[in-house]
């Protein structure tokens, strides 16, 4: 592999595949390896090896990718759920519901922890039932990301796609970020934050390199 800066060798020692990071001693730059790798790279890069929690199915027409979002933060965030979204509802509207009489300040007050409840369950079950489908074809393909049936489901076309990379999705509400896969083109598709870092890995390089099968 190449620096992407001053074209030097970088040293094996110098490349960490699961963290997608890479550092030039001689210039010392550092840089992502999914948005550097050559042609050699993936040829090494094996599709038919998923990590656990991955499957890799093919067939004539259609290939499909599943990754699971379990994750061991659910034995975390259950507890906290159980206790934060049972006290802080149960304390708000149960009270109302015992004493048969409705308090419109209380319930106003109480919309807030009914959207944090929403979004920190969603989380929570998906650290535990979660998946990310990909099916793809020839022509393009759809990513599916939920529970069961129930989720959000993504459409792209290749012939529409530019380019396939892994990027730091920063959060609006605080500093913190994850990383996402995006599909670039003549729209942008992110999903994967919440596959583990071997399992984005995977994903990532598998749908690379179908995308570099489809291009030739």
């Amino acid at each position: 592999m190449k620096c992407p800066k001053c074209s030097t060798t970088v040293l094996t020692e110098n490349i960490n595949i699961q963290a997608d990071i890479a550092k030039c001693t001689h210039c010392g730059e550092v840089f992502k390896v999914s948005e550097n790798l050559t042609d050699d790279t993936y040829k090494a890069f094996d599709i038919n090896t998923p990590p656990s929690g991955v499957s890799f199915k093919r067939d004539v027409d259609t290939t499909v990718i599943s990754a699971t979002t379990r994750s061991a933060l659910a034995f975390f965030l259950v507890p906290f759920m159980l206790v934060w979204s049972g006290g802080s509802l149960g304390g708000i509207y149960g009270s109302q519901i015992l004493q048969g009489e409705f308090n419109i300040f209380m319930s106003l007050f109480g919309i807030p922890f009914i959207a944090g409840s929403v979004l920190f369950w969603s989380i929570a079950l998906m650290a535990i039932f979660g998946k990310v489908v990909l099916t793809i074809d020839r022509q393009g393909g759809k990513i599916f990301t939920g529970i069961g049936k129930i989720g959000i489901t993504q459409h792209f076309m290749w012939s529409e796609v530019s380019s396939i990379s892994e990027q730091a999705n920063y959060s609006r509400s605080s500093r913190n970020s994850s990383s996402v896969i995006a599909i670039e083109g003549k729209k942008r598709i992110t999903f994967g934050s919440g596959l583990s870092d071997d399992r984005r890995y995977y994903v990532l390089h598998a749908l690379k390199k179908i995308y570099g099968q489809v291009k030739r």
